[in-house]
Protein backbone atom coordinates (compact mmCIF):
# COMPACT_ATOMS: atom_id res chain seq x y z
CA UNK A 1 0.00 0.00 0.00
CA UNK A 2 1.46 3.28 -0.78
CA UNK A 3 2.34 6.05 2.00
CA UNK A 4 4.54 8.13 0.47
CA UNK A 5 3.70 12.06 1.51
CA UNK A 6 0.74 10.18 3.47
CA UNK A 7 0.07 10.37 7.61
CA UNK A 8 -0.91 7.97 9.72
CA UNK A 9 -3.87 8.22 12.18
CA UNK A 10 -5.86 6.45 14.25
CA UNK A 11 -7.13 2.76 13.66
CA UNK A 12 -4.27 2.73 11.25
CA UNK A 13 -5.85 4.50 8.28
CA UNK A 14 -3.39 6.02 5.96
CA UNK A 15 -4.54 9.37 4.18
CA UNK A 16 -3.15 11.81 1.73
CA UNK A 17 -2.74 15.19 3.11
CA UNK A 18 -5.90 16.88 0.73
CA UNK A 19 -6.42 20.16 -0.65
CA UNK A 20 -9.81 20.83 -2.68
CA UNK A 21 -7.54 21.29 -5.86
CA UNK A 22 -6.53 17.67 -4.83
CA UNK A 23 -9.94 16.41 -4.65
CA UNK A 24 -10.83 17.65 -7.72
CA UNK A 25 -7.49 16.43 -9.78
CA UNK A 26 -8.76 12.94 -8.07
CA UNK A 27 -12.31 12.81 -9.54
CA UNK A 28 -10.49 13.80 -12.93
CA UNK A 29 -8.73 10.95 -13.48
CA UNK A 30 -7.86 8.80 -10.08
CA UNK A 31 -4.52 7.21 -12.36
CA UNK A 32 -3.23 10.39 -12.99
CA UNK A 33 -3.50 11.53 -9.65
CA UNK A 34 -1.33 8.51 -8.49
CA UNK A 35 1.13 8.92 -10.94
CA UNK A 36 1.36 12.54 -10.03
CA UNK A 37 1.09 12.85 -6.07
CA UNK A 38 1.66 9.28 -5.06
CA UNK A 39 4.24 8.01 -6.84
CA UNK A 40 5.74 10.79 -8.27
CA UNK A 41 6.69 8.96 -11.28
CA UNK A 42 5.28 11.97 -13.86
CA UNK A 43 5.22 16.11 -13.03
CA UNK A 44 2.12 17.36 -13.24
CA UNK A 45 1.28 18.81 -16.76
CA UNK A 46 2.28 22.87 -17.32
CA UNK A 47 0.37 25.12 -20.06
CA UNK A 48 1.24 28.54 -20.47
CA UNK A 49 -2.21 29.34 -19.60
CA UNK A 50 -1.31 27.40 -16.19
CA UNK A 51 2.03 29.37 -15.88
CA UNK A 52 0.54 32.69 -16.53
CA UNK A 53 -1.54 32.16 -13.76
CA UNK A 54 0.91 31.54 -11.45
CA UNK A 55 3.00 34.07 -12.10
CA UNK A 56 -0.25 36.47 -12.23
CA UNK A 57 -0.75 35.07 -9.06
CA UNK A 58 2.44 36.46 -7.72
CA UNK A 59 2.10 40.14 -9.22
CA UNK A 60 -1.51 40.48 -7.39
CA UNK A 61 -0.39 39.35 -4.16
CA UNK A 62 2.60 42.03 -4.24
CA UNK A 63 0.62 44.54 -5.15
CA UNK A 64 -2.54 43.81 -2.62
CA UNK A 65 0.58 43.38 0.09
CA UNK A 66 2.54 46.19 -0.40
CA UNK A 67 1.76 48.44 -3.24
CA UNK A 68 4.33 46.75 -5.83
CA UNK A 69 3.55 47.74 -9.20
CA UNK A 70 1.05 45.64 -11.58
CA UNK A 71 2.89 44.30 -14.82
CA UNK A 72 1.63 46.35 -17.85
CA UNK A 73 -0.39 43.13 -19.17
CA UNK A 74 -1.98 43.10 -15.88
CA UNK A 75 -2.44 46.81 -14.79
CA UNK A 76 -6.25 46.69 -15.73
CA UNK A 77 -6.85 44.73 -13.07
CA UNK A 78 -6.02 47.86 -10.99
CA UNK A 79 -10.02 48.83 -10.15
CA UNK A 80 -11.31 45.95 -9.15
CA UNK A 81 -8.34 44.87 -7.05
CA UNK A 82 -8.18 48.71 -5.39
CA UNK A 83 -12.01 47.90 -4.88
CA UNK A 84 -10.85 45.04 -2.46
CA UNK A 85 -8.31 46.48 -0.80
CA UNK A 86 -10.75 49.37 0.14
CA UNK A 87 -12.60 46.15 2.40
CA UNK A 88 -12.09 47.39 6.34
CA UNK A 89 -10.23 44.63 8.28
CA UNK A 90 -6.57 43.26 8.96
CA UNK A 91 -5.38 42.34 5.15
CA UNK A 92 -4.24 38.85 4.58
CA UNK A 93 -2.59 38.12 1.15
CA UNK A 94 -1.47 34.79 0.35
CA UNK A 95 -2.29 32.59 3.17
CA UNK A 96 -0.99 29.07 3.66
CA UNK A 97 -3.68 27.28 5.82
CA UNK A 98 -3.97 23.81 7.39
CA UNK A 99 -5.43 21.88 9.88
CA UNK A 100 -4.91 18.25 11.79
CA UNK A 101 -7.90 15.70 11.61
CA UNK A 102 -9.49 17.69 14.96
CA UNK A 103 -10.17 20.83 12.57
CA UNK A 104 -7.04 22.25 14.81
CA UNK A 105 -4.93 24.67 12.68
CA UNK A 106 -1.37 23.09 11.93
CA UNK A 107 1.96 24.47 10.26
CA UNK A 108 1.37 23.83 6.29
CA UNK A 109 4.01 21.08 5.98
CA UNK A 110 3.65 19.66 9.63
CA UNK A 111 3.23 15.87 10.08
CA UNK A 112 -0.11 15.99 11.32
CA UNK A 113 -2.10 17.90 8.23
CA UNK A 114 -5.32 16.59 7.15
CA UNK A 115 -5.98 19.18 5.01
CA UNK A 116 -4.61 22.38 3.27
CA UNK A 117 -6.10 25.60 1.95
CA UNK A 118 -4.54 28.33 0.34
CA UNK A 119 -6.28 31.85 0.22
CA UNK A 120 -5.79 34.79 -2.23
CA UNK A 121 -6.44 36.99 0.16
CA UNK A 122 -8.25 37.70 3.10
CA UNK A 123 -9.60 40.98 5.01
CA UNK A 124 -10.80 40.27 8.59
CA UNK A 125 -13.03 42.79 10.83
CA UNK A 126 -12.70 41.65 14.14
CA UNK A 127 -15.16 44.02 15.36
CA UNK A 128 -17.77 43.22 13.69
CA UNK A 129 -17.05 39.15 13.03
CA UNK A 130 -17.14 39.70 9.69
CA UNK A 131 -14.53 38.50 6.94
CA UNK A 132 -13.61 38.68 2.83
CA UNK A 133 -12.28 36.16 1.07
CA UNK A 134 -10.94 36.63 -2.54
CA UNK A 135 -9.44 33.89 -5.07
CA UNK A 136 -8.30 34.76 -8.39
CA UNK A 137 -8.82 32.94 -11.13
CA UNK A 138 -7.86 33.15 -14.38
CA UNK A 139 -9.14 30.13 -16.33
CA UNK A 140 -12.67 30.13 -17.67
CA UNK A 141 -15.39 31.19 -15.31
CA UNK A 142 -17.14 28.07 -13.57
CA UNK A 143 -20.81 27.60 -11.68
CA UNK A 144 -21.08 27.29 -7.75
CA UNK A 145 -18.96 27.98 -4.87
CA UNK A 146 -17.55 24.92 -3.87
CA UNK A 147 -13.73 26.06 -3.58
CA UNK A 148 -14.14 28.91 -1.82
CA UNK A 149 -16.40 27.67 0.94
CA UNK A 150 -14.38 24.84 1.34
CA UNK A 151 -11.72 27.73 1.89
CA UNK A 152 -14.12 29.49 4.41
CA UNK A 153 -14.48 26.18 6.19
CA UNK A 154 -11.30 26.17 6.77
CA UNK A 155 -10.26 29.72 7.92
CA UNK A 156 -12.83 29.17 10.43
CA UNK A 157 -10.94 26.62 12.37
CA UNK A 158 -8.45 30.13 12.77
CA UNK A 159 -10.88 31.99 13.17
CA UNK A 160 -13.93 30.80 15.69
CA UNK A 161 -15.05 33.83 16.19
CA UNK A 162 -16.01 35.11 12.58
CA UNK A 163 -19.59 34.93 12.01
CA UNK A 164 -20.02 36.03 8.75
CA UNK A 165 -17.82 35.59 5.44
CA UNK A 166 -18.38 37.08 1.77
CA UNK A 167 -16.87 34.82 -0.45
CA UNK A 168 -15.60 36.49 -3.57
CA UNK A 169 -14.15 34.82 -7.49
CA UNK A 170 -12.56 37.55 -9.36
CA UNK A 171 -12.46 35.85 -12.80
CA UNK A 172 -9.13 38.02 -14.37
CA UNK A 173 -10.31 37.13 -18.18
CA UNK A 174 -13.74 38.61 -18.09
CA UNK A 175 -13.13 41.08 -15.36
CA UNK A 176 -15.79 40.28 -13.64
CA UNK A 177 -16.46 38.86 -9.92
CA UNK A 178 -19.09 36.31 -8.18
CA UNK A 179 -20.07 36.56 -4.51
CA UNK A 180 -21.06 34.29 -1.81
CA UNK A 181 -22.33 34.75 1.46
CA UNK A 182 -21.66 32.60 4.16
CA UNK A 183 -22.83 32.75 7.78
CA UNK A 184 -20.96 30.75 10.64
CA UNK A 185 -24.20 27.84 11.31
CA UNK A 186 -23.51 26.79 7.48
CA UNK A 187 -20.03 25.78 7.68
CA UNK A 188 -20.77 22.00 8.96
CA UNK A 189 -22.64 21.55 6.21
CA UNK A 190 -19.75 22.75 3.91
CA UNK A 191 -17.73 19.96 5.68
CA UNK A 192 -20.54 17.37 5.20
CA UNK A 193 -21.05 17.61 1.83
CA UNK A 194 -16.78 17.75 0.86
CA UNK A 195 -15.99 14.79 3.33
CA UNK A 196 -17.48 12.09 1.28
CA UNK A 197 -15.23 13.11 -1.66
CA UNK A 198 -12.50 12.85 0.83
CA UNK A 199 -13.45 9.12 1.88
CA UNK A 200 -13.46 8.36 -1.82
CA UNK A 201 -9.95 9.33 -2.32
CA UNK A 202 -8.95 8.09 1.30
CA UNK A 203 -10.52 4.45 0.19
CA UNK A 204 -8.27 4.67 -3.28
CA UNK A 205 -5.55 4.72 -1.16
CA UNK A 206 -6.68 2.15 0.81
CA UNK A 207 -7.30 -0.12 -1.24
CA UNK A 208 -4.57 0.94 -4.08
CA UNK A 209 -7.25 1.11 -6.32
CA UNK A 210 -6.62 4.04 -8.97
CA UNK A 211 -8.64 4.01 -12.23
CA UNK A 212 -7.69 5.53 -15.61
CA UNK A 213 -10.66 8.16 -16.30
CA UNK A 214 -10.41 9.29 -19.61
CA UNK A 215 -10.99 13.13 -19.89
CA UNK A 216 -9.99 16.22 -21.92
CA UNK A 217 -6.65 16.37 -20.72
CA UNK A 218 -5.42 12.87 -22.64
CA UNK A 219 -5.02 13.36 -25.64
CA UNK A 220 -2.19 16.75 -25.35
CA UNK A 221 -1.93 17.52 -21.65
CA UNK A 222 -1.77 14.56 -19.93
CA UNK A 223 2.26 13.42 -18.61
CA UNK A 224 1.10 9.48 -17.77
CA UNK A 225 2.18 8.17 -20.82
CA UNK A 226 2.15 4.78 -19.89
CA UNK A 227 -1.94 4.91 -19.59
CA UNK A 228 -3.91 3.35 -22.25
CA UNK A 229 -5.89 6.30 -22.68
CA UNK A 230 -2.84 8.65 -23.36
CA UNK A 231 -2.96 10.37 -26.62
CA UNK A 232 -6.02 9.47 -27.38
Amino acid sequence: MPTSGATTYMNNKVIIPWSFSAIEAFELCPKKFYEEKITKKYKQSRSEVGDYGIDAHKSFEKYMLNDTALPMDLRHHTRVLDKIKTIPGTKLPEQKLAIDIQYRPTGFFDTDVYCRAVVDYAAINQEHKYMVIADWKFGKQKEGFDQIKFMVAVMSCYEPDIEKFEGIYYWARTKKATRITILKPEIPGIWSAILPRVRELEDAVLENNFIAIPNFLCKKYCPVTTCRHNGV
